[in-house]
């Protein structure tokens, strides 16, 4: 069954770091950025291609990727409610695992972060505006992970955690 892995965030937390790591140490995980995809659409693709046009974007490729055989995806983006998780899951084939992890800081860190990142444009109210959307529906967000310590630690508890989710499946399936 192919695994599919959303890490979740507001922006400036970390999350393109952190998947890089991710598919760094995963041999043949496919690492997709939402917001490479958001390159992809003219600014006003709300207007064209509607509400939710990127989660439904990047489930299309995830979904292109199991076809062709993927094991483990990676999907690093902005899901700020429920609903956007639910809709990106929508569009994905039933035959995929899926593994959702909010990564979290508290806003004066994921600010400096934001502020420090090099080769991007600094995003200003956006950092503030989806750390807040974020913080209203956390609980619902999928496992919480605090990115406080570094990439790289943030990174191996998520290894781990997905490594005992395995295991338990496999005794689950098996026994």
């Amino acid at each position: 069954m192919a695994q599919v892995v959303i890490i979740n965030g507001p922006a400036g937390v970390g999350k393109s770091t952190v998947s890089r790591i991710l598919a760094n140490r995963w041999d043949g995980t496919i690492n997709i950025s939402g917001d490479a995809l958001r390159h992809f659409a003219p600014a006003n693709a709300r207007d064209h291609l509607g509400a939710g046009s990127t989660y439904r974007a990047g489930a299309a490729l995830v979904a292109s990727y199991v076809e062709i055989g993927a094991r483990r995806i990676l999907f690093d983006y902005v899901f700020e409610r429920p609903e956007n998780i639910i809709l990106f899951r929508s569009h994905l084939p039933l035959n995929v695992s899926v593994h959702v992890f909010t990564l979290w800081a508290p806003l004066e860190t994921v600010v400096h972060r934001e502020a420090n990142r090099e080769g991007r444009a600094p995003m200003g109210d956006a950092v503030a505006t989806t750390f807040g959307a974020i913080q209203k529906n956390l609980k619902a967000l999928g496992r919480v992970i605090a990115n406080t310590a570094g990439p790289e630690e943030t990174a191996q508890i998520i290894l781990d955690v997905l490594t005992a989710s395995i295991s338990t499946n496999a005794v689950t399936e098996n026994g």
